[in-house]
C-alpha cells in the first residue's frame, strides 16, 4: 500500500504521496475501472482518479448500456463479440461478492429494420457475421408487422419536425429487418463499473481517489512522471493513462502543452446527447415479458430498447439532418442535472416524434410530463474509439469511447493492459504491432456450418 505524506500549505491540509504507483487511470468509468481490474490483477499497483464523487457517475452511468455485434466492419464485430461474452459471463469475470449486487446483462436481441437508409450497411454487417460465424434471423416484413405492430411505411431521408414534409411516407416501405439474437442491454452502467471496481480493490494492489480534479501531468526525462490535482495533491507514476470520458481532450490538452509535440491526426471532445423515456403504445408491453427487443431504425433516425418499469428508450442515430443542431459545449458538466443544458430540448421531441412514426398508437407526452435525461458522449472525428499509446512516453489513451463501446468494456480492458505491458516492455508496437488474440469467443445459437474463429487476431 501507498503511504502518504500530510503536508500544511497556505492553511488548507494537502497531501503528497511518497511512493510510486505503477500507473495512474485518469477517469473511473467502466472502461477506467476495466483497465485496473486487468493492470492490477496482472501485479501493477494503480490508482483510479475521478472528479466525481463515485465510480461510473460520468457519461458510462448515462449510457444505453446496449451490447450488440452489428457493425460493418470485421474487426469490429470480433471485438464486439468478445466484449458480449464478458457480461455473459459477468459474475465469473468479477469473480468476487458485490454488496451492491452484479450487474445483469439482459439478452433480448436486436432487431435492424431493412430500408433503402440501411441496406448497403446491413448487407455488410451480414457478411462479417458469416465471417465469423455469429447467428442472424432474416425477417420478412409480414414478420416485422406480425411480431411488433410497425408501420412499414418509409420516411426517409429524414428530417426535423419542424420540416413541413415530416411525417410524409415517401412511397416505399420496410422490407424486412435483421434479428441478431446475441444482443441484449445492461439498465445500469453505473453499477458495471462499481463492479469492476470491486474486482480491482479485491487484488489488494488497486486504489480509487474520488473527488479530485486532475490539473496538470508532470514529466521528466522525456516522459511522464506523475500528476497534479485541483487540491494540491501530487502523485508519481511512470504511467498515466487518459480514460476521462468527455474530459479526454482536456487531459490530452494537459499532456500536451505544445499541441506540436501530440502526433495523434484524430482527437475527441464532448458532445451532447438526450434520450427519452416514453410509456409504450397501449396494449404493448415493450418487455421481457412481451415483444421488447432493441430496434435500430435509420429509416427515421432512431434506435430503442426497452427501460426499467416497462417503458422504452428512444435515442438518435444521429441522422444527417441534426447535424447543424449538434452541441459540443465546453464544459461537458453544463449537461447535469441543474446545469444550464441539463433541459431537454426539441431533440428529445424529435426523438419521439420519429419513433411514432413507427408505433402510430404511441402516446406523445407533453412537455410536462416528458421524461429523459441528457448527457455527453466522448467523441472521435469519425466516431472510431482510441486504444494506443500517445508520442509521450508512459502516457496511454482509451478516448472516444461513448456511443458504442460500453460494451466491449471488458475486451477494452484487457486490450489497454496488454498495449501498456508491451510498450512499457520497450515494444515498438508502431513497427511491430500488438497481435491480440481474442480468446473467449462462445458459441450463442450459431449454425454448426459457422462455428466461430477461435483466438481471432487482431491488427491493432
Amino acid at each position: 500500500m501507498a503511504s502518504w505524506t500530510h503536508v500544511e500549505s497556505c492553511g488548507h491540509s494537502f497531501f503528497k504521496i511518497s511512493v510510486l504507483k505503477d500507473a495512474i487511470i485518469i477517469g473511473a468509468g467502466v472502461i477506467g475501472n476495466s483497465i485496473a481490474t486487468e493492470l492490477s490483477r496482472s501485479g501493477w499497483r494503480t490508482l483510479n482518479v475521478d472528479k466525481l464523487s463515485g465510480a461510473g457517475q460520468g457519461s458510462t452511468g448515462y449510457s444505453s448500456g446496449i451490447c450488440r455485434t452489428m457493425y460493418s466492419v470485421l474487426d469490429s464485430v470480433k471485438f464486439a463479440w468478445e466484449g458480449y461474452t464478458y457480461f455473459e459471463n459477468w459474475e465469473d469475470h468479477i469473480g468476487v461478492k458485490d454488496p451492491r449486487g452484479l450487474a445483469r446483462l439482459r439478452r433480448c436481441g436486436a432487431l435492424v429494420l431493412r430500408s433503402e437508409a440501411s441496406e448497403q450497411f446491413l448487407d455488410r454487417v451480414i457478411a462479417s457475421h458469416d465471417a465469423v460465424g455469429l447467428p442472424y434471423e432474416l425477417w420478412e416484413a409480414s414478420d416485422v408487422e406480425e411480431k411488433l405492430r410497425f408501420d412499414l411505411q418509409s420516411y426517409s431521408p429524414q428530417v426535423r419536425i419542424d420540416d413541413d414534409t415530416f411525417g410524409e411516407p415517401r412511397g416505399k416501405s420496410i422490407s424486412g429487418g435483421v434479428f441478431f439474437p446475441m444482443a441484449g442491454y445492461v439498465s445500469d452502467p453505473m453499477l458495471a463499473a462499481r463492479n469492476l471496481q470491486t474486482a480491482a480493490e479485491a487484488t489488494g494492489r488497486a486504489e480509487f481517489l474520488f473527488g479530485e480534479t486532475v490539473t496538470a501531468i508532470h514529466k521528466k526525462g522525456g516522459r511522464v512522471a506523475g500528476i497534479s490535482c485541483a487540491s494540491g495533491l501530487e502523485l508519481e507514476s511512470p504511467v498515466v493513462v487518459n480514460v476521462a470520458g468527455p474530459h479526454s481532450a482536456q487531459v490530452t490538452q494537459l499532456a500536451f502543452a505544445d499541441p506540436m509535440e501530440n502526433d495523434m491526426a484524430i482527437s475527441t471532445r464532448p458532445m451532447r446527447q438526450e434520450v427519452a423515456y416514453v410509456n409504450p403504445p397501449p396494449g404493448v408491453s415493450w418487455d421481457e415479458d412481451g415483444p421488447g427487443l432493441i430496434c435500430t431504425d435509420l429509416d427515421v433516425g432512431v434506435y430503442f430498447r426497452p427501460e426499467v418499469g416497462g417503458k422504452i428508450l428512444v435515442g438518435s442515430v444521429e441522422p444527417q439532418c441534426d447535424e447543424a443542431y449538434h452541441v459540443y459545449p465546453e464544459d461537458p458538466e453544463a449537461v447535469y442535472p441543474g446545469r444550464e443544458l441539463s433541459t431537454l430540448t426539441d431533440q428529445w421531441t424529435n426523438q419521439v416524434y420519429r419513433l411514432a412514426l413507427r408505433m402510430p398508437s404511441l402516446h406523445l407526452p407533453d412537455s410536462q410530463s416528458a421524461q429523459g435525461c441528457s448527457a455527453c458522449y466522448d467523441v472521435t472525428e469519425d466516431w472510431v474509439p482510441i486504444y494506443d499509446k500517445s508520442s509521450l512516453p508512459g502516457f496511454y489513451m482509451a478516448i472516444g469511447t461513448s456511443g458504442n463501446q460500453f460494451k466491449n468494456a471488458g475486451v477494452a480492458g484487457r486490450l489497454m493492459r496488454e498495449l501498456i505491458e508491451a510498450t512499457e516492455g520497450g515494444r515498438d508496437i508502431d513497427k511491430s504491432p500488438l497481435d491480440f488474440q481474442l480468446t473467449r469467443l462462445v458459441v450463442l445459437n450459431a449454425k454448426p456450418a459457422k462455428s466461430p474463429k477461435q483466438g481471432v487476431l487482431v491488427d491493432l
